[in-house]
């Protein structure tokens, strides 16, 4: 899937593709033998990856993060932000009967960070940092899929900001994407 954000701070700029990763196992309880209509929920792996032009500091005397552009003249080939989470997902599914199914799904996603890190790949090497200042440590948010067979046209948007409130720039994540489900 591709990443980005609703709302940027206004000297932020985000590459077109900024590829991400989802891998959920789901467990279906269709609401009767012969329903179309079921309930899932799961647990899972998210990777939330925006590739950018500048750095997150934070503020010594306030204890803010910033967003900082990078200069002009500074020559990178990838510069950017991983949040990774463990997630429980829930969804409410519609699937038709037979060989090519017709799905659509609603839901929503809880997750907690288990890791953040910046990379910065220029011409002095690969460097990581493993913080983001002022990281909500949580997120939620609603999902949606809709597809035939396997393949899925997927999206989650998120009702909880990347940074805590008040606390840095107001960046509310989304992702849109194809999924695969593989049984």
């Amino acid at each position: 899937h591709n990443d980005a954000f609703l709302q940027m701070a206004d000297s932020m700029e985000i590459q077109l593709y900024s590829p991400g990763f989802d891998a959920h196992i789901m467990y279906d309880y269709p609401f009767s033998e012969k329903s179309i209509f079921s309930f899932a929920w799961g647990y899972g792996f998210s990777s939330f990856n925006i590739h950018h032009n500048g750095s997150f500091e934070e503020e010594e005397t306030s204890g803010n993060t910033f967003f900082r552009p990078l200069p002009e003249n500074y020559s990178y080939r990838k510069n950017k932000v991983s949040v990774n989470f463990v997630e429980i997902p829930l969804e409410f599914r519609l699937r038709t009967r037979g060989l090519k199914q017709f799905k659509m799904a609603v839901g929503a996603k809880v997750g907690y960070v288990v890791n953040v890190h910046t990379k910065i790949v220029d011409d002095g090497g690969k460097r990581k940092y493993y913080q983001l200042p002022n990281l909500l440590r949580y997120r939620y948010g609603l999902s949606a899929k809709i597809g035939v067979g396997r393949f899925n046209l997927s999206g989650f948007y998120s009702l909880s900001p990347l940074l805590k409130e008040g606390r840095g720039p107001e960046l509310v994540p989304f992702t849109i994407g194809l999924s695969v489900v593989l049984l």
